[in-house]
């Protein structure tokens, strides 16, 4: 994928194109690819699925701003961030929305999706837990700056970088701050 507003699949062992697959707008989004489907964000507000083998689009989504959050697939639902301070789950299968959550700022990092919990990171400077099937909200901590990197969940910790230059490790249920480290700097996305 890239600025050029397409994606690519290139066969693995010659790194010749297999197909291609033109978007309105630059794909900043990692795709996803399960089960024979890829998944992508564009700058031109969608979300997409494409066939895996040609390229072909199975649906879009529109997140009603750029779709730089790389999608996270699980149980047969896609989960994404936008601009639009938002936070979606769509039914993979149909691009139809299960659920969405407004949040305070830009959703710029994959969602972790752990044990029915999806947690994200907002430029809002907040880290949230949603339930993955309902989107309700679960927790929020805050942090003291924009959260653009994607959270990792081990052993009911969930880790997660904040440009205040803070590694955070929070309680996966509770949300609770086990501990903080500053890196002397700020953590990109």
């Amino acid at each position: 994928s890239g600025i050029d507003g397409s994606v690519y699949a290139l066969d693995p062992y010659a790194g010749t194109e297999l197909w291609s697959f033109a978007t309105d707008g630059p794909v900043a989004s990692t795709p996803a690819v399960v089960d024979g489907t890829v998944y992508v964000g564009s700058g031109d507000r969608h979300v997409y699925s494409l066939d895996a083998a040609d390229g072909a689009e199975r649906w879009r989504f529109d997140a009603g701003g750029r779709v730089g959050s790389s999608p996270t697939v699980v149980d047969g639902t896609v989960y994404v961030g936008s601009v639009s301070s938002a936070v979606y789950a769509l039914d993979a299968e149909t691009g139809e929305r299960s659920w969405r959550h407004q949040v305070g700022g830009a959703v710029l990092g994959a969602p972790a999706v752990v044990e029915g919990t999806v947690y994200v990171g907002s430029g809002d400077r907040h880290v949230y837990a949603f339930d993955a099937a309902t989107g309700e909200e679960r927790w929020r901590v805050p942090t003291r700056g924009t959260v653009a990197s994607s959270p990792a969940v081990v052993d009911g910790t969930v880790y997660v970088g904040s440009r205040d230059g803070n590694v955070y490790a929070l309680d996966a249920d509770s949300g609770d701050l086990r501990w903080q480290f500053d890196t002397d700097g700020p953590i990109q996305g």
